[in-house]
């Protein structure tokens, strides 16, 4: 049930994403991500924000009865932070004034769930690999681009913000529902 949760509300995330992003006229490329929450249809923004941190959550819960480890429980926990930050990242960007959300430090609550889950797909990644080795290689995949992509920050402008926070957060779902998806579908096949 928890995996289950888990994907679909990782699948919902880039969806309403996406929604919002067409009804504002955002420029993708440009605008970063706090700036949707602010549009008239922000509250599909805010509400795939919720539901990602829902996601987190979820997966965290389930992956309690697969304990793989002496990182898995550090793993969980950065995962279930994670989605502790994501829930307060979806009322700071609703709520916040729009001069805070233009000013340096509009971001900084990405920075904080980016650091969380970049620890728990560290963290994860040992025990991830012994409950399948295709599910460890889909997850050392992720978590190698994600590593890629953190010195990539220094090279971006602002043109380019909005780019670099959609590529970061496409690594960030697909981890989400792969792993999700995967631990579904191998609880489904032990289930008699």
């Amino acid at each position: 049930m928890f995996f289950r949760i888990a994907l679909i509300a990782s699948a919902a995330t880039p969806i309403l994403h996406t929604v919002v992003l067409m009804l504002s006229g955002q420029d993708a490329v440009r605008d970063p991500i706090s700036e949707l929450s602010r549009q008239e249809w922000g509250g599909l923004q805010t509400i795939g924000l919720t539901l990602f941190g829902i996601g987190h959550v979820a997966l965290a819960a389930g992956l309690h009865g697969l304990d793989r480890g002496r990182l898995w429980p550090y793993g969980r926990s950065f995962l279930a932070a994670s989605g502790a930050v994501l829930f307060f990242i979806a009322y700071f960007f609703s709520t916040a004034e729009a001069s805070t959300l233009r000013g340096p430090g509009a971001n900084d609550p990405l920075w904080v769930v980016a650091s969380l889950m970049g620890l728990a797909m560290g963290a994860l990644q040992p025990g991830l690999s012994r409950v399948s080795p295709r599910l460890g290689l889909f997850s050392a995949t992720c978590l190698g681009i994600w590593l890629w992509l953190v010195p990539l920050i220094l090279l971006v402008n602002d043109s380019w913000l909005g780019a670099y926070e959609r590529i970061v957060g496409t690594v960030y779902v697909v981890w989400m529902i792969g792993v999700s998806a995967e631990l579904l579908h191998r609880t489904a096949e032990e289930k008699p």
